[in-house]
C-alpha cells in the first residue's frame, strides 16, 4: 500500500452505496485518479461539507497496487471558492471548465499544465470583476494549447505563410484543416472532403489577443460582451470537433447557430 499527499481539484462526484462518494480528482502533478470517500454524506463525516466542486482541496489517500480505486483518508479545504455556486454564469462556466479537463486528465501521465490552467479559471471565476465567459473562453484558448491543437489565427494552419482576409473581412477558417487558411490551402481542404468556412477577421484578432492572457485574469473590460461570444463560439465548437464528443455543459451553447455565419454579420468590438 502507498500513500498520497496532494492538492487537488474534484472533476466528478459519484455516489457510492448509502453514504460514501467516488470522486474522480486531477492533482497538482496533472494526474487524474479516482478516490473512495467512505460516510462522505454522514453529518459526523470528517469530509462532510469538504468534498465540493470548484474547491483546491489538500488530499491524502492509499492506494493498493492491484486497484485502480483509491481510499481516501484525510480531507481539507486548500480555498474556497463559494462565488462560483452565487452566479449561473459562473457555475455553468466553472462545470465546462471541470468537464474539459476531465476529458483531457489522464492516470498514467500527469499534465501540471492543465492543472494550472484549470486553477487558474476557477480563480478567475471566483473574482466577481471578471466575465466568466471572458474566463472561460482564455482557459479554451490555453486548454487547446496545452493540448497542442491550438487553432492557427493569424497565418495558414498548412503553409505558415499569410492568410490575408477577403473583401468581407472574413477569413478562411476550417476547424479539420487546423484553423485559418490561405484561399489555394482552403481550396485544397474542401476538395479533400474538409468543412470550410469564414471567420470575421475581428473575432481571429480577439482570439489571437486572449490567446496572451490568463484565464486568472482576462481583459473582460476591454472586450464587447459579442467579440467574447463570437469567439467562445469559434473556441467551442473548435473543441467539439477535436474532442468527436459534445461536452454536456457545452449542448446548450452550440445548439445555437453558428454566431460568425455570414449572416449574423461584424460582431461589435
Amino acid at each position: 500500500m502507498s500513500i498520497h499527499r496532494d492538492h487537488a481539484l474534484i472533476l466528478k462526484r459519484t455516489p457510492f452505496g448509502e453514504s460514501s462518494l467516488v470522486i474522480q480528482v486531477i492533482t497538482s502533478s496533472g494526474a487524474r485518479v479516482h478516490v473512495l470517500a467512505r460516510g462522505a454524506y454522514r453529518p459526523r463525516s470528517r469530509f462532510y461539507c469538504v468534498l465540493d466542486l470548484f474547491d483546491t482541496l489538500e488530499l491524502e489517500w492509499s492506494e493498493r497496487s492491484e486497484s485502480s480505486l483509491g481510499l481516501l483518508r484525510k480531507g481539507a479545504l486548500a480555498q474556497r471558492r463559494s462565488e462560483l455556486t452565487r452566479d449561473l454564469d459562473r457555475y455553468q462556466a466553472g462545470l465546462t471548465v471541470l468537464e474539459l479537463c476531465g476529458a483531457a486528465a489522464r492516470q498514467e501521465q500527469g499534465d501540471q499544465g492543465l492543472y494550472r490552467a484549470t486553477e487558474a479559471a476557477l480563480d478567475g471565476l471566483q473574482d466577481p470583476s471578471n466575465a466568466p465567459h471572458a474566463v472561460l473562453v482564455v482557459f479554451q484558448l490555453a486548454f487547446l494549447h496545452n493540448l497542442g491543437l491550438a487553432p492557427a489565427l493569424d497565418a495558414c494552419a498548412q503553409c505558415a505563410g499569410p492568410a490575408p482576409a477577403l473583401d468581407d473581412n472574413r477569413a478562411y477558417f476550417s476547424a479539420g484543416a487546423g484553423g485559418r487558411l490561405c484561399a489555394p490551402h482552403a481550396q485544397e481542404a474542401r476538395a479533400a472532403g474538409r468543412r470550410v468556412g469564414t471567420i470575421p477577421e475581428s473575432v481571429l484578432e480577439c482570439a489571437g489577443h486572449l490567446t496572451q492572457c490568463s484565464p486568472a485574469s482576462p481583459p473582460s473590460n476591454s472586450i464587447s460582451e459579442d467579440l467574447i461570444e463570437r469567439v467562445r463560439d469559434l473556441t467551442a465548437r473548435f473543441i467539439d470537433y477535436h474532442l468527436e464528443t459534445r461536452l454536456a455543459s457545452q449542448r446548450a451553447f452550440l445548439e445555437i447557430a453558428n454566431r460568425n455565419a455570414p449572416e449574423r454579420g461584424v460582431p461589435t468590438p
